[in-house]
């Protein structure tokens, strides 16, 4: 992933002087240059920041390379999301790169402050993942395991990163966050040393009365170091990291929500559900009903995890009871709680065959997202997308054809609108509903329409696999099975043919990474393609192919018996019928 926060120089002139270099933009690192934005910093020249490009420049005629200076820039109803970066050094080299400021409206800036955070953090963890693949000191299907609950804890690295406010972080803190969004993350590690936060700890429980902020700081440096680890794939010691800060406040619910989440991710269910139901005791104990709710929220989706599904139902019904109570007197702040648990509880009736309860929780979670989509699209546009999704999922398993294509449809038009203003982020998206969209006209007997969307579905979907293969191969190989699939039934045999044996290779070498996962998806592409063969009275391969496929069902199924005991009598009963 190409980095696009860049960085300011100055040029030294030949009086002595520097100047300092940078762009304004709102909301993204990407987005629109802002023109009119008052730039400023201690002995400069107060600047504008200029159309078309959003570009100012500052003249420093007493400072030099090497020197430190805190920018400000100030704009009516804007705040600065990257803010950390204000505080800057006076480079010797010219022009090499500006620095980009991002403005958002006040009511935006903690989502955008989210995005920005949550872009470096995924970055950190990229790059440390190309370098271990590039060592070749790991095997590679752990490295995808850890690379996935790296991302996940960088989600929760970002919406901490976002609430910190100027004036809130000081000290090694702050020129952690620094070192961290410029990319150095092992700096901003070195900055967190541990012998250098256990002395902050220690010493700011020797010294109680007074240390409270000293305690605090050294708790979110404990959470910090955390995170960064994880970014590392050092999970070991970020565990150590998240046990230390609740060591140093142990009844902070924010702090032991920390570790609960972090065990989480990594599948630690025993220890989560305890760290959670600590949270919740502390959250009922302060009487902080959206804490309450949030605890209810996060333990249902463990309780899911567990198919502790009674256990999870409740937690998630007393998780909107509450959200709506709260909606009630402060909407702004709580609806999008109350979508997001519906949208929870919806999965939950889907997976317990309660449709009709399933529609009613999504629908509700849609209206609501509609309403704050009108105030806010940048924000909840995406999430009416998903739902949208969602619903098109539910009314295709019922047989509501023309529901589902409605959802699609529309879902389809937003992903597509939002790939245009953003395509990193979601392109996959539109791939996502085009593959939907033909499995929905392909059970209609629609083939050509569910030809055209499978074949786009896979043009976007190739292309995201060659710029991120461990993200969305597994993608391209299920629209090419489905593609296989429909030649198939058309009776396009060489077609066919073509498709399933690219997702085939596909599957082989994900399989060969991750077996668990993808074998049975070579079982599947056996199978079908043996009974292809067969259709032709190409024998000795069918029976090679089903052989194959018996095989490899035949040994999921002491594992996973609900799921794969039937295709071993499928495969069985159509070996059966071959020519001996």
């Amino acid at each position: 992933m190409r980095t696009a926060l860049l960085f300011a120089v100055a040029v030294a002139t030949a009086h002595g002087a520097a100047v300092f270099k940078g762009k304004v933009v709102r909301n993204e690192v990407n987005g629109a240059p802002i023109a009119g934005a008052s730039v400023r910093a201690g002995g400069a020249n107060p600047e504008v920041s200029r159309s078309p490009h959003g570009d100012f420049q500052l003249l420093f005629k007493e400072k030099k390379p090497g020197d430190r200076v805190t920018l400000s820039v100030t704009m009516t109803g804007m705040k600065v999301v990257n803010w950390v970066q204000l505080d800057v050094t006076l480079p010797a080299e010219p022009d090499a790169s500006e620095l980009t400021l991002i403005l958002a409206r006040e009511a935006e800036r903690e989502e955008m402050a989210r995005r920005f955070f949550r872009l470096r953090s995924l970055e950190a963890v990229e790059a440390n993942y190309k370098r271990l693949i590039e060592e070749g000191k790991i095997d590679r299907a752990r490295l995808q395991r850890e690379r996935d609950e790296a991302r996940a804890a960088a989600g929760r690295a970002a919406e901490d990163l976002a609430k910190v406010l100027p004036g809130q972080a000081s000290g090694f803190y702050k020129d952690a966050m620094r070192l961290f969004v410029e990319g150095k993350v092992d700096g901003a590690l070195q900055v967190l040393d541990e012998g250098k936060l256990r002395r902050s700890s220690q010493e700011g429980r020797e010294r109680k009365e007074q240390a409270e902020k000293q305690l605090a700081e050294a708790t979110r440096g404990w959470l910090l170091r955390g995170k960064l680890l994880t970014t590392k794939f050092r999970f070991a010691e970020a565990e150590q990291a998240y046990a230390a800060a609740v060591e140093t406040a142990p009844g902070d619910y924010h702090t032991c929500f920390e570790l609960a989440y972090f065990l989480q991710n990594l599948n630690r269910h025993q220890g989560a559900t305890k760290g959670y139901l600590r949270c919740l005791a502390i959250a009922r104990a302060q009487t902080i009903p959206s804490h309450v709710a949030t605890m209810l929220n996060n333990l249902g989706a463990l309780y899911r995890a567990q198919n502790r599904m009674e256990e999870a139902q409740k937690a998630y019904e007393e998780a909107l009871d509450t959200y709506r109570k709260l909606a009630r007197a402060n909407p702004d702040t709580y609806l999008p709680f109350v979508a997001g648990t519906l949208n929870n509880l919806g999965v939950q009736h889907r997976d317990q065959n309660r449709t009709e309860e399933a529609r009613k929780a999504y629908e509700e979670a849609l209206d609501i997202y509609r309403q704050l989509e009108r105030a806010n699209s940048d924000t909840y546009l995406p999430f009416v997308a998903a739902t949208l999704n969602n619903l098109g999922i539910l009314h295709g398993t019922e047989n509501r054809i023309q529901e589902a294509q409605k959802a699609y449809d529309e879902a389809l038009g937003v992903c597509r609108r939002l790939a245009r203003d953003n395509p990193d982020i979601h392109t996959p998206c539109v791939g996502t509903t085009l593959h939907n969209l033909g499995n929905l006209y392909f059970r209609q007997n629609s083939m050509e329409e569910a030809r055209k969307a499978y074949e786009e579905a896979l043009g976007i979907r190739r292309q995201l696999a060659r710029d991120n293969p461990d993200s969305y191969l597994q993608d391209e190989a299920k629209t090419l099975t489905a593609l296989g699939n429909l030649f198939f039934y058309q009776n396009r045999m060489e077609e066919a043919r073509t498709a399933r044996e690219e997702a085939l290779a596909i599957y082989r070498k994900l399989a060969h990474n991750d077996p668990d996962a993808y074998r049975p998806n070579v079982a599947y592409l056996r199978w079908e393609m043996g009974r292809m063969h067969a259709a032709n009275r190409e024998y000795a391969e069918a029976r090679q192919g089903f052989e194959e496929a018996l095989e490899i069902f035949q040994a999921s199924a002491t594992r996973y018996p609900a799921r794969d005991r039937p295709f071993v009598e499928d495969v069985k009963a159509d070996l059966a019928k071959l020519p001996q």
